[in-house]
């Protein structure tokens, strides 16, 4: 099965959070060793939200995450333009006036070998 696209643009005032996963090595006369843990250990997860309508935005967007089931990878493109694989786990969906609904959701980049 074909990796599928996350289509919708997050609102404005999207966050990246950006992690160096980092061995270190903690000695007794006060020295630290620090290596990379890995040969990809950055990683840019993000958070951000999009607001719309119940059934034409929230609905398909929440049926996505679903068919995902939080392990699957997507593809999707950040507010910088850089297109890669992440997994969304959870999603928070409060209303905000009538059928305006808003979605935040945390991205997680997926990497695998």
């Amino acid at each position: 099965m074909a990796i599928r696209t996350f289509p919708w643009q997050l609102d404005m005032g999207a966050a990246a959070n950006s992690q160096y996963r980092v061995n270190k090595t903690q000695f007794g006369d006060g020295y630290a060793q620090h290596s990379s843990f890995g040969i990809n250990n950055k990683t840019k997860n993000w958070s951000g939200t999009k607001t719309g309508d119940l059934e034409t935005v929230i609905k398909p967007i929440e049926a996505f995450l679903d068919d995902h089931a939080g392990v699957k990878p997507f593809l999707w493109t950040d507010p910088h333009g850089s297109t890669k694989q992440y997994t969304c786990a959870g999603a928070s969906t409060p209303q905000r006036k009538g059928n305006f609904w808003q979605i935040t959701l945390n991205f997680e980049q997926f990497m695998s070998v």
